[in-house]
């Protein structure tokens, strides 16, 4: 809890936005004492704090008092969420305040497709895919944004939407924004939160934090009904129940009416899969329960506005230290610590629950390992073609998707897409679209790189034997990495591909790359679907 002096100095640096922001609140967190005066400095920042700490308010009053100066009736804040669920809560969140100071918040996400070219938008709600849309068909709308923000930037660092977040980014200050905007992104403890901002931000940038995680109570139980009993043992009503397949959401939300005491009426399911309507639907229901169950994916992992949880439970271990962290932080905002009840669901579960518990409970995350995924250069390619008709210099175009990979890798895929007839050599060294890629762009089919969520078997062609599974799109490239080693493709069908070791490939090398399982891989040149060269 923040000091009575830490209160006066960031009064002080919001003498506009501090009313409508924050004098509802009785008291400052950590983080809004420590970010606040920063940001409004213009500083470009990473902020780092646990779940329900106020980073919402600690980013957008200070940009919002920074951008009341500088108002156009343009964007002037580009605010960026992984899902659409949170550009939703936020837009209930941020509508007020931001209103009060009359600035007008507009949310622009697949849901929400409305154009924006003619409205009056001074904060910009939106998705990494939208934004990329946005850019392609009203760059001139983005000349006067002040500041970028990247709310629940580790879900997006280290994945194919955080390479895609990374050259939007570059995109937007080298290309389109009149004046350098400040850049600031959020996120959630992480191992290294200056590599986070110096890959998605594209600058050095200061590290504010505030306030230690919350303590962790865990507990594992045998099975869904040892879950209920405990959460009726300690008088707990309100919980949020993690699957990590949308199948088994559906499954779980059958099943626990059936154990009981919650009624069918009681529980809900929430999952990508389901309209939009029917998702708010559910999100609106539960925030104003007292009493019910939410079976979810990752969904709800972030901080959408669902009420105070008493407990999380887990079925079955997420798959690492970052997305346990995340779904444990929604447990227990009545009370000072963290609850969540661990059902095993194979019988490495338990083992996996105790090493995510302790990693939680010590501040340990996992750090970003990889390349950056090869199929987001030809998507990014795809992109900035489309969105300029009359070309971009090859020269300017490579510079843009630097940071991505080798050079040499990426005159090969410009190279390719050329061969391939998706894009065109014209006069002075330009690049241009063909009219195969403008198709494409515009039925809106070259702005996502969230690939196949299918999975398939990998196996082994000599032995027959299953090595595992994999994304259903890694079928589409050369390689895949499973079990440390890297196997090369030389078949497959809907639900298997089959892999064998050699055919140019080290059986023994550690496979450390990369591969490209999105839904570009298919357009790379064959020796770059399994990741880039090792040559830097």
């Amino acid at each position: 809890m923040a000091s009575a002096e830490d209160r006066a100095t960031v009064r002080a640096a919001l003498p506009r936005a501090f009313g409508p922001f924050l004098s509802r609140f009785p008291s400052l967190t950590a983080i809004q004492a420590n970010a606040i005066p920063a940001l409004a400095r213009g500083m470009d920042a990473v902020v780092v704090a646990p779940a329900a700490s106020g980073k919402t308010e600690a980013v957008l009053a200070p940009l919002c008092e920074r951008l009341l100066a500088h108002r156009t009736g343009a964007p002037g804040i580009v605010y960026i969420v992984p899902t659409r669920a949170l550009s939703n809560d936020l837009e209930l969140r941020v509508a007020e305040p931001c209103g009060a100071l009359g600035l007008r918040v507009v949310v622009r996400t697949g849901d929400r497709p409305a154009d924006i070219a003619g409205a009056e938008a001074d904060v910009l709600v939106t998705t990494p895919e939208s934004l990329d849309s946005l850019l392609c068909r009203h760059a001139e709308r983005f000349a006067a944004v002040r500041a970028i923000a990247i709310d629940e930037a580790h879900l997006l660092d280290g994945t194919p939407r955080g390479d895609q977040m990374r050259i939007l980014v570059r995109r937007l200050v080298a290309w389109h924004c009149k004046t350098v905007p400040q850049r600031v992104a959020m996120t959630a403890t992480v191992a290294d939160p200056e590599g986070l901002g110096n890959r998605l931000l594209g600058v050095d940038v200061a590290i504010l934090t505030g306030g230690p995680n919350r303590p962790v109570a865990v507990e594992v139980v045998d099975d869904l009904k040892g879950a209920l009993a405990a959460l009726r043992r300690d008088g707990l009503t309100k919980a949020i129940v993690f699957c990590n397949t949308r199948r088994r959401v559906e499954e779980v939300g059958r099943l626990l009416p059936a154990i009981g005491p919650w009624p069918v009426e009681r529980v809900m399911v929430h999952h990508a899969s389901l309209a939009r309507r029917e998702r708010e639907d559910v999100e609106k229901a539960f925030r104003r329960w007292d009493a019910g169950l939410l079976v979810c994916t990752t969904t709800m992992e972030l901080g959408v506005d669902v009420g105070n949880i008493d407990a999380v439970v887990l079925v079955g271990a997420p798959d690492g230290a970052a997305s346990f962290a995340q779904r444990v932080g929604r447990g227990c905002r009545r009370r000072s610590g963290m609850r969540a009840l661990c059902v095993p669901e194979t019988p490495s579960d338990r083992a996996s629950f105790a090493a995510l518990a302790g990693a939680a409970a010590a501040g340990e995350m996992p750090p970003v390992e990889g390349d950056p995924d090869p199929g987001v250069a030809v998507q990014q390619t795809f992109s900035i073609l489309f969105g300029r008709p009359r070309g971009v210099p090859r020269e300017d175009l490579l510079d843009m998707l630097s940071v991505l990979g080798p050079r040499g890798d990426l005159e090969a895929i410009v190279d390719h897409l050329i061969g391939e007839g998706l894009i065109e050599s014209a006069a002075m060294d330009r690049l241009v679209a063909s009219t195969q890629l403008m198709d494409l762009g515009e039925k809106g089919r070259i702005h996502s790189t969230i690939g196949d969520t299918r999975t398939v078997s990998v196996v082994d062609a000599t032995s027959g034997r299953v090595l595992g599974q994999v994304s259903a799109a890694t079928s589409q490239g050369g390689s895949v990495g499973l079990g440390g080693r890297a196997w090369h493709v030389v078949g497959g069908t809907r639900d298997s591909i089959s892999v064998r070791a050699g055919a140019g490939i080290d059986a023994a090398t550690p496979f450390a790359r990369r591969p490209s399982a999105g839904p570009f891989a298919r357009y790379l040149p064959p020796a770059l679907r399994g990741g880039w060269t090792l040559e830097r």
